[in-house]
């Protein structure tokens, strides 16, 4: 039952941080590119990998951050809505295959480098 709820406080933390991050980015540019979804995973995949790597041996910290607060940090379900919304009639295929492989293969080598950190 304490991991459930360490989950949704951190899972809670990591999706308001997602927000602020989101909100400062639209603001401070314009880009044909989502760049907040593209930093929040990056970021978040190299925590994981980072955290995973360093073995904490915190019973809570886990369930905490990395299911919660990176989790809620992190997001899947805006980047599809992203790449949806770009198969418009004015379909790029360039920047939709440029920002699938920037988030899925960047996203992994992030994680790859923070495990072994």
């Amino acid at each position: 039952m304490i991991s459930i709820i360490l989950v949704m406080i951190g899972g809670g933390f990591g999706a308001i941080t997602r927000s602020a991050i989101t909100d400062y980015f639209n603001q401070k540019f314009t880009s044909k590119l989502p760049i907040a979804t593209l930093i929040v995973n990056l970021v978040g995949s190299f925590l994981i990998g980072l955290t995973i790597g360093l073995s904490i041996s915190i019973s809570w910290f886990p369930a905490f951050f990395v299911t919660g607060f990176l989790g809620g940090l992190t997001t899947f379900s805006t980047l599809a809505k992203e790449l949806t919304l770009m198969m418009t009639p004015k379909f790029n295929i360039n920047l939709f295959l440029n920002y699938s492989l920037l988030q899925f293969i960047i996203g992994f080598i992030a994680c790859y480098i923070g495990y072994h950190i």
